[in-house]
């Protein structure tokens, strides 16, 4: 099968500068899959020929034939609710560089705990595997007094400080505190303090300002309905938070409600409260976010995790941001 690229518009703010066979939706994203599974490949995308090719060179990988035909559409709420069964299948392709831990804390099958040998687990951290494993990969760390309840992946160098986090799955070399549950983060992303982050899909280099909250279940306790460009979209299941764009940024006590979408860029500040669809490179409430400035910004923000603001990514962000 090709590899799919066909998403509903609700997830834009998260493959604005990659392919969907590039988000990471279990311990590996389905690139890395296929390339594991030997598998031929090709791509069934809604994109032009062109926009795959520039994504494809931004990333650095070989340009694929993009085979014409209909492929099924991937909502966000189906990347949440695959979670637990992309980790379980990805287990078969983890290097022999994972071991089972002897002496940390675990509640359920010890054997489902999947810990890199550079891995640091805090002896007063609880990795509980009796609903699903724990994958703990290369660099990271969980410190003392975080829980971890599976399915559940922390990718490379990724720092649990005190966080609960559960049924969820972390890139690589992020920041994360408070509750997590039932959500999917990028690479080198924050949500270092208190807040509940649930039933989400946050981008990659997102920073959620402390006490930064997602409502994932309406009062009515009707179905969560999406808002993007002036369209709705059913989302299938009562249980919804929200999509947090790449480069997004939440200002502290920042409160996002049930079925947001926060564009690219989006910098949220001035008002307590969110929801609906935020657009890309949104300042505040009212303004726009200066391309200069968000450059700027981003590439500080890179330099403290050792990355840069390479000439390609500029030119995809003006690109993106003259749309």
């Amino acid at each position: 099968m090709p590899l799919c690229d066909h998403f509903e518009p609700t997830l834009t703010p998260l493959l604005s500068l990659k392919p969907l066979f590039l988000l990471r939706d279990g311990i590996f994203n389905p690139y890395e899959r296929a390339l594991f599974s030997g598998q031929k490949m090709a791509i069934a995308s809604q994109r032009s020929p062109e926009e795959i090719r520039r994504l494809l060179q931004l990333h650095d990988l070989p340009q694929l034939t993009v085979v014409p035909g209909e492929a099924h559409t991937i909502k966000p709420a189906d990347l949440i609710a695959a979670i637990a069964n992309n980790i379980e299948q990805d287990l078969a392709f983890l290097s022999r560089d994972f071991v089972r831990p002897k002496k940390l804390l675990v509640e359920g099958d010890r054997r489902r705990v999947f810990l890199h040998r550079t891995a640091q687990v805090s002896p007063h951290a609880v990795l509980e595997s009796s609903e699903g494993p724990i994958v703990i990969d290369a660099g990271a760390k969980v410190a003392a007094l975080s829980f971890v309840r599976g399915p559940a992946y922390i990718g490379p160098g990724t720092v649990l400080d005190q966080c609960r986090f559960s049924h969820s799955i972390a890139g690589r070399q992020c920041r994360l505190g408070g509750e997590i549950a039932n959500s999917i983060i990028g690479d080198f992303s924050n949500k270092h303090h208190e807040g509940f982050l649930g039933h989400s899909l946050v981008g990659d280099w997102v920073n959620l300002g402390a006490l930064t909250t997602t409502s994932d279940l309406k009062n009515n306790y009707g179905e969560v309905r999406l808002q993007f460009a002036g369209a709705i979209y059913p989302t299938g299941t009562v249980k919804f938070g929200a999509v947090i764009g790449d480069y997004a940024k939440t200002a502290i006590g920042t409160l996002l409600n049930t079925g947001s979408i926060i564009g690219f860029g989006a910098n949220l500040f001035g008002e307590s409260r969110w929801g609906g669809h935020v657009p890309n490179f949104a300042w505040g409430g009212k303004s726009r976010y200066e391309l200069e400035h968000f450059l700027r910004d981003a590439a500080r923000m890179m330099e403290r995790r050792n990355q840069r603001l390479s000439p390609a990514l500029v030119e995809a962000i003006t690109l993106l941001y003259r749309q």
